[in-house]
């Protein structure tokens, strides 16, 4: 045995020069430090070193005392790599020490024996790590097969997918990765798809989605023949809103809007917004239910918004569209709905269910814009004039100018029907000059017939932006020469606060020439104490929603007796619309009212009628002045 070990020694010895990618071997006395060295190799949790080399090595061990090394190079713990060198180690180990003992036992000499040995064992370990590599590859082509089908599942849209994570090697960590990416990738899918069908400020469905959920409805409806409603929303007086308080405050307004909204409608009922100021609703149910949430809606929407210490109150009008009343598919659904809108903002009934006969209607507005003009030319338009009331004598002293259509075919048609629509393409201001022009030459026909009344008519907020708007005031008052103090603007508020260098220059200019200015339908807009100081304002006119019924609404009393109040303050004239009963103008009067108007006075009438009414009111009056007195109070 002792010339056994010297035999073997040197083989083993010679394999000191063999180095792998993983460790290096080193020499070995004896059987019994090789097959510590082999039982190391195995564990791989041992620090492999022949005897002579440990005290040599013991200063470059590695900081983890349980990771495995070869000479005070670090194994890989785990892996393809740990595996494959481990068996190539336990195999050349082996096969080399068998080889060399029997060469030598068989009378080979020292030198055929390790020869044989060296290659033998070479051949062996070639062999057994071949095999080992084929069972390694096959493992890992069906992890990576697996990374890859996942892949291709997430190329195609599956998010969904994971790996499986058993081992922390090289594959593992790849596979750890993809995991993340598909995490990561599947969550930004989503964000781009919430941004594309949704409202960026509100939240809410876009035009996108709610096109999608409503064809998604009407196939429903048709297989079960369940009714349904499409509800546009259009907020009033919005613009006014951004043009005075800024688009900050037009945001707040519409994410108060799409809260209450969201709070008010059930629970498979769709709230969407198109743009700007307009919502859309999707309603499952007949007609009753359908104006029983949008019954609900107008009464959330009554409550005042604060922004900023300024309080902002929510219009609203809703067009009501039915299926399959009204429609059968979703354009025509979504613009009847919309036709329904514009009539519940024209009439101010705050809800309409749409009718065939709006179809009709709308149809004509598009040859009614063309016909303006030649209305004008071929004087289809007229001026009749109601009386306004002086409050204190009972004597009339004014009175104001309203525009009329009298059109060849359609008969009379009403201010709130074609206005608009001047104002859209722009032929209001032809219809402004006219107007004034109209009335400054009345103005100046009743001075000649000795009547000494101020002579009111209406003007587009889209005039008074316009550069040349005074210039063409000033041409008018030169033509028609009316008396200073009788020719008075009506400027709605909402177009008086917008307060742009124009405007206000506008104004001023106009103010000069003797013409004075009247706030129409105060209370509906957004004017500031400030705005009306600096602005050269005559008048204020309360708009008729206040007045009317005020005796019973407590708080169109406040408002009314308040505008009253500020009017005095400024040394302005308060002028209130819409009088039809005699308890309204008594209690106008208890408060302090200047003027009022409306059809408890008289009814507007033609310029030849008028004339001879005021005349004969006027007498009477002043015979009866106690009468009246006792009348007002």
């Amino acid at each position: 045995m002792t010339r056994l070990g010297f035999r073997a020694k040197r083989p083993l010895q010679y394999m000191s020069t063999v180095q792998s990618s993983a460790y290096r071997a080193e020499p070995f006395s004896n059987t019994k430090t090789l097959r510590q060295a082999a039982e190391a190799v195995i564990t791989g949790n041992t620090l492999i070193r022949s005897p002579q080399s440990q005290a040599e090595t013991s200063t470059t061990s590695p900081s983890d005392p349980s990771q495995p090394v070869w000479d005070g190079v670090a194994l890989p713990r785990n892996g393809i790599a740990a595996r494959l060198s481990r068996i190539s180690l336990i195999a050349l180990v082996a096969v080399h020490a068998v080889l060399c003992g029997a060469a030598y036992l068989l009378g080979g000499t020292q030198t055929q024996a390790i020869l044989i040995a060296l290659a033998a064992s070479m051949m062996g370990s070639g062999l057994v790590v071949t095999l080992s590599m084929r069972a390694e590859g096959r493992t890992l082509a069906r992890r990576i097969s697996r990374i890859i089908s996942v892949l291709d599942a997430a190329r195609a849209g599956d998010y969904s997918k994971r790996i499986s994570v058993r081992t922390q090697d090289d594959v593992g960590a790849l596979a750890c990765q993809v995991n993340e990416l598909l995490t990561n990738s599947a969550n930004r899918e989503m964000r781009i798809l919430e941004s594309a069908l949704s409202d960026p400020l509100t939240g809410l469905p876009n035009r996108t989605l709610l096109t999608e959920r409503l064809r998604h409805m009407l196939a429903i409806s048709r297989r079960r023949t369940s009714p349904f409603a499409i509800a546009v929303l259009d907020l009033d007086r919005f613009k006014f809103v951004n043009d005075t308080l800024g688009h900050a405050a037009g945001d707040a307004v519409l994410k108060e809007v799409a809260r209450r909204l969201r709070n008010t409608v059930r629970d498979g009922d769709t709230v969407a917004r198109l743009g700007g100021d307009e919502f859309v609703l999707m309603l499952p149910g007949g007609e009753s239910a359908v104006r029983e949430v949008a019954s609900r809606i107008l009464d959330a929407m009554q409550e005042p918004l604060n922004f900023r210490e300024q309080r902002i109150d929510i219009g609203l009008s809703i067009g009501i569209a039915m299926h399959p009343q009204h429609g059968s598919d979703d354009l025509t659904l979504l613009r009847h709905a919309d036709h329904a809108m514009y009539r519940a903002k024209r009439r101010r009934a705050g809800i309409e269910i749409f009718c065939g006969e709006q179809n009709e209607v709308r149809r004509s507005y598009l040859s009614m814009l063309g016909e303006l003009r030649r209305a004008l030319e071929g004087d289809q338009l007229f001026l009749q004039y109601q009386p306004k009331l002086d409050v204190a004598s009972g004597m009339i002293v004014g009175l104001e100018g309203l525009v009329r259509w009298r059109h060849p075919n359609r008969g009379n048609v009403p201010p709130s029907e074609f206005v608009p629509f001047a104002e859209q393409s722009g032929f209001v201001r032809e219809i402004t000059q006219w107007v004034v022009a109209r009335g400054a030459r009345f103005s100046h026909q009743l001075a000649l017939n000795g009547l000494d009344l101020c002579v009111a008519v209406n003007v587009s907020a889209h005039d008074i932006e316009s550069p040349a708007f005074a210039q063409a005031i000033t041409e008018i008052v030169r033509k028609e020469q009316p008396a200073p103090g009788r020719l008075c603007l009506e400027i709605t508020e909402s177009g008086l606060v917008s307060e742009t260098d124009n405007a206000v220059a506008n104004l001023k200019a106009i103010s000069v020439l003797g013409v004075r200015l009247a706030v129409d339908d105060f209370g509906t807009g957004y004017a500031t104490l400030k705005q009306l100081q600096n602005l050269p304002v005559h008048e204020l006119k309360i708009d008729r929603s206040f007045v009317s019924g005020m005796q019973e609404n407590r708080g169109n009393q406040t408002i009314v007796r308040s505008t009253i109040d500020l009017g005095k303050q400024l040394g302005l004239r308060v002028v209130a619309e819409g009088v039809e009963t005699v308890e309204e103008l008594r209690g106008l009067a208890a408060m302090g009212c200047d003027e009022v108007q409306g059809y408890y006075v008289a009814k507007p009438m033609d310029p030849e009628e008028i004339i001879d009414w005021v005349r004969m009111r006027n007498a009477l009056q002043s015979a009866k002045h106690k009468r009246y007195s006792a009348l007002a109070t």
